[in-house]
């Protein structure tokens, strides 16, 4: 298919997604859009999109499954994960799984530096930072969904020298590391049935292992590469980096734990493992109105908070 014709199968939502300002496009119902901008004074608003049918939103999903060698099928494969043109995210189920037959999600990936400092941290806390990650510590990002995980990791990478040996493995491109040239990005099949040539998570940790990284990134953990990720923290690697899901901090040993188990894999003390391994845990939140703030900073090994609340924490024991 020509760039020209998914462009135009493409137009009911990149006319909205395309908008700088857009955080989100989002739908549950075909001619209808839920549109997520920065404004935070019309943060949110529902918009008409008549030409969004049911057929249209199939066909932009065959078409998108087709040009990245991906499976969709409305009945047999009815989920698509993959990523837009412009390198927007995006997320599609149809059919009884859902209850109103269709879960749209296009997370924008727009230009718009976010720094530490707008993060809520403080000079003193981004030279600890930037300390950390000169000394290769191993650091894991964590929040809900929509919190900016990827986007603080994505910024921690700009403290790092364009020389260093940065190696990613991602089932969604995300991380930004083309700058380093002396890196490489890999791509994990995140279905293990489907993908052009794709590997697993194991094979890629397998491939990481044989070629000198000086940083291992991971993107969001997941069921199928908590393993993996877990594996590499114990071959004595330093430099790790992930995102992942978690309520708090001193919650990200369980959260590795819950995945490792649904995958029907065996890890029994995976917190144990992690304390032992994992150097720093920054958190983030997102507030009600959209806002996001780095709101812990804690060191796993020392079981201590060095930031919490919006603010630097002395010799406290967790």
């Amino acid at each position: 298919m020509s760039q020209v014709l998914l462009e135009k199968i493409l137009e009911p939502l990149s006319r909205h997604y395309a908008e700088r300002q857009v955080v989100e496009v989002r739908t549950k119902a075909p001619g209808k859009l839920i549109v997520e901008r920065r404004d935070l004074d019309n943060r949110i608003a529902e918009v008409d999109e008549p030409d969004l049918t049911l057929h249209r939103i199939k066909t932009i999903c065959r078409a998108l499954a087709n040009m990245k060698g991906l499976e969709f099928d409305p009945t047999a494969k009815p989920q698509l994960s993959t990523i837009l043109p412009g390198g927007h995210r995006f997320e599609c189920l149809i059919g009884n799984s859902v209850v109103s037959g269709l879960s749209l999600a296009i997370r924008c990936k727009h230009p718009h530096q976010i720094t530490l400092e707008d993060m809520g941290l403080n000079a003193e806390m981004i030279g600890y930072l930037k300390t950390a990650l000169d000394q290769q510590r191993n650091i894991a990002i964590s929040g809900s969904t929509n919190t900016g995980k990827t986007t603080l990791l994505n910024n921690l990478l700009y403290y790092l020298p364009n020389d260093r040996r940065v190696v990613s493995a991602e089932d969604t491109p995300e991380l930004e590391v083309g700058r380093f040239f002396n890196g490489v990005s890999l791509l994990a099949a995140r279905d293990t049935a489907q993908g052009a040539g794709q590997r697993t998570w194991q094979q890629l940790y397998d491939h990481k292992m044989r070629i000198s990284p000086d940083n291992i990134l991971f993107g969001e953990i997941s069921t199928q590469n908590a393993f993996a990720a877990l594996n590499v923290l114990n071959t004595g690697a330093r430099g790790w980096m992930c995102t992942v899901h978690a309520e708090s901090a001193e919650l990200v040993p369980a959260r590795f734990q819950e995945n490792i188990n649904a995958a029907g894999q065996t890890l029994p003390d995976a917190e144990g493992f992690m304390r032992r391994l994992v150097d720093l845990v920054i958190h983030i939140r997102r507030d009600p109105r959209g806002q996001r703030a780095i709101s812990e900073i804690y060191e796993m090994k020392n079981g201590r908070y060095v930031w919490r609340g919006g603010q630097a924490v002395c010799d406290e024991a967790a």
